[in-house]
């Protein structure tokens, strides 16, 4: 049976100084050179089977990058460059070691793309499912943090992709939209921003909240994915329906001033109000957009 500090040493082995890490684990806690007058940003984020993966249908590595590339893409939600990271794994008990270190090596892929280093973390065993967990620190490198609270009315609502049908697929092969964020931050007119994870009107509710904002969501603008017309087709749900409303897309979500348009790719899908609340605009019939998307229940 699998020891725990085999996998340990395993681990170890994979990590190195250099760069910000002056000292990988092994130790306590790493050690990290941390830039002269730029801003830490800290996050976490855990994923379980049977709620964000499958361990019966998706790979070890797929949910490896999975609860990597969550971590990251909470970055690019606030146009941060990710500096390095710590994980946690509870695996169920007679998890086979190649099982273990294809979840780091998962996670690893999706962090060196990046150039994030995996600087530490905790394994453990127990009788429940898979959970793993990461922690990311995130550095301003000369770019102030985008915040959910800055809307205000007359902004542009933006999207930087197509909305809906993650389930498909997409919610385990994605890519952080880090690049992209800190291009359109650098420009000075992304005044609020979040990454979809939860659903757009569950994600939108969020920065209107923050901000002490209402917004209005243009149905004929909204960008729907392929797969949302695919899982339409299944489900009898409106592609619609699951633009606004699947989460896991991992786009940006953004408040544009509206001096200029955005850059492509993102795209204005309306535009945030002084009035409270969220609507859609349905050809000139407006209907109030409530908050679904995903929300755990305690």
């Amino acid at each position: 049976m699998p020891r725990e500090f085999e996998l340990i040493d395993w681990i170890a082995a994979q990590q190195a100084a250099g760069g910000l890490v002056r000292l990988a684990a092994g130790d306590d806690l790493a050690v990290l050179d941390w830039p002269g007058g730029e801003l830490l940003l800290l996050g976490v984020d855990q994923v379980l089977d049977g709620v964000h993966f499958d361990s019966s249908q998706h790979t070890p590595l797929q949910i490896g990058r999975k609860v990597m590339n969550r971590n990251l893409s909470d970055c690019a939600a606030m146009a941060c460059l990710p500096a390095a990271a710590v994980a946690t794994v509870a695996l169920p008990r007679g998890t086979p070691m190649d099982y273990a270190r294809d979840l780091y090596s998962g996670m690893k892929e999706a962090a060196d793309a990046f150039a994030c280093a995996i600087v530490g973390g905790d394994t453990a065993a127990w009788d429940g499912k898979l959970v793993m967990t990461v922690s990311i620190l995130g550095r301003s490198g000369g770019i102030a943090p985008v915040l959910r609270k800055g809307a205000r009315p007359g902004d542009l609502l933006c999207v930087t992709g197509a909305l809906g049908g993650s389930l498909l697929g997409r919610h385990m092969d994605f890519v952080p939209r880090i690049e992209l964020a800190r291009t359109l931050a650098a420009t000075g007119k992304v005044a609020a921003m979040i990454d979809i994870s939860d659903g757009l009107s569950r994600d939108l509710s969020h920065i209107c909240k923050a901000a002490g904002v209402g917004a209005i969501v243009d149905a004929a603008r909204l960008p729907i994915h392929g797969d949302a017309v695919k899982l339409s087709q299944r489900d009898g749900v409106t592609p619609l329906d699951h633009a606004l409303h699947d989460g896991e897309d991992h786009e940006l979500l953004l408040a544009w001033r509206a001096d200029a348009p955005p850059p492509p790719p993102a795209v204005p899908i309306g535009w945030f109000t002084a009035e409270r609340g969220m609507w859609l605009d349905l050809a000139g019939q407006r209907r109030p957009l409530d908050p679904r998307g995903w929300e755990h229940s305690f």
